[in-house]
């Protein structure tokens, strides 16, 4: 009987904290609909029991009252709208939820699949000579590879959205970073019949970044200028610096991004309709993450795109001091 009651007060004290609540669903005090709620509750108490005492005082003058009462109303509807807005985030945090488990199953399963079916071959004895079997290792190679992508990017999204990702700025030398990303990303863009090109000044100032993760943005849109450049065509990377920052733009001539498509693209999950259906393997999280990494190093990060013509990515980085 004891830890029944024990019990329903633990669950009663849960259930009343209100900014533990706002916490969890990582709202300001403002947009926590259990807030809200409970200050609308006294703001009515206290708005009755004046407006009582005040029209019993001011019987002779009803206007005070009127304009009281048109004060608590309009008060009344601005936490209304508050309210409204922090169902909203919830409604869109549950809807980005579900595209989560949708895409990331999708992703991790087309990976899963490869493994399996090289895996069935391999214990059925059907793969018999030395050249074919190396194949095939590399396929799994890649499938697992690709999988385990997709986990670092959704653990870098969890950790943007928790606030949880950390920066260590140090001083690095820019030049030296990209032009490492340019010389690892070379094959790939000669596989694609795309050539990959570097332009910068001799003396270019080191900046104050973390090197690991300005690295990832870097990766990510020079990745995906070579994904979405048509053949025979050249991305340009440029570099070039002014009192504070460090400007850096990745240039391609791709299939560039839709107008009317343009301010969602660093949303999650977000992939343009032209993209679609020409790439349909991604999870629309690379540039999400890139700019929550540059704007995590006080830099800033925009683009310029026309569809049909190519896109150029443009992020800036402050100057070691």
């Amino acid at each position: 009987m004891e830890q029944d009651n024990n019990l329903k007060n633990n669950n009663f004290l849960y259930k009343i904290r209100l900014f533990k609540d706002c916490q969890d669903y990582n709202l300001s005090l403002w947009e926590c609909p259990s807030f809200i709620f409970l200050v609308l509750g006294i703001l009515n108490i206290v708005a009755m029991v004046s407006t009582y005492f005040i029209a019993n005082r001011y019987t002779e003058q009803p206007e005070i009252v009127a304009l009281i009462v048109i004060a608590i109303s309009t008060f009344i509807f601005l936490l209304s709208h508050s309210i409204t807005q922090g169902f909203d985030k919830l409604a869109q945090a549950n809807k980005m939820k579900t595209e989560f488990v949708s895409i990331a199953s999708h992703q991790l399963r087309t990976p899963l699949s490869a493994i399996r079916w090289t895996l069935n071959l391999i214990n059925d004895g059907r793969i018999s000579s030395p050249a074919d079997m190396s194949t095939y290792l590399n396929l799994v190679k890649e499938s697992n590879e690709r999988m385990i992508r997709l986990v670092n990017d959704l653990l870098d999204v969890s950790r943007v959205e928790m606030g949880r990702m950390t920066f260590f700025p140090k001083q690095t030398n820019i030049y030296v970073l990209v032009e490492k990303i340019i010389n690892a990303s070379a094959p790939f863009a000669k596989a694609n019949n795309v050539s990959l090109s570097m332009e910068a000044p001799e003396t270019l100032p080191n900046v104050l970044t973390d090197p690991e993760k300005i690295s990832i943005t870097i990766q990510n849109l020079v990745d995906n200028a070579i994904k979405y450049t048509q053949e025979k065509s050249e991305i340009k990377v440029s570099l070039e610096a002014d009192s504070k920052f460090v400007k850096i733009s990745v240039k391609d001539k791709g299939v560039g991004i839709p107008q009317s498509q343009q301010k969602h693209i660093f949303k999650k999950f977000f992939r343009s309709d032209n993209i679609m259906k020409n790439q349909t393997i991604g999870t629309g999280l690379g540039l999400f993450i890139a700019r929550s990494i540059v704007e995590g190093n006080k830099g800033k990060i925009w683009f310029e795109s026309k569809e049909g013509e190519g896109t150029t990515f443009f992020f800036t980085l402050p100057i070691y001091k």
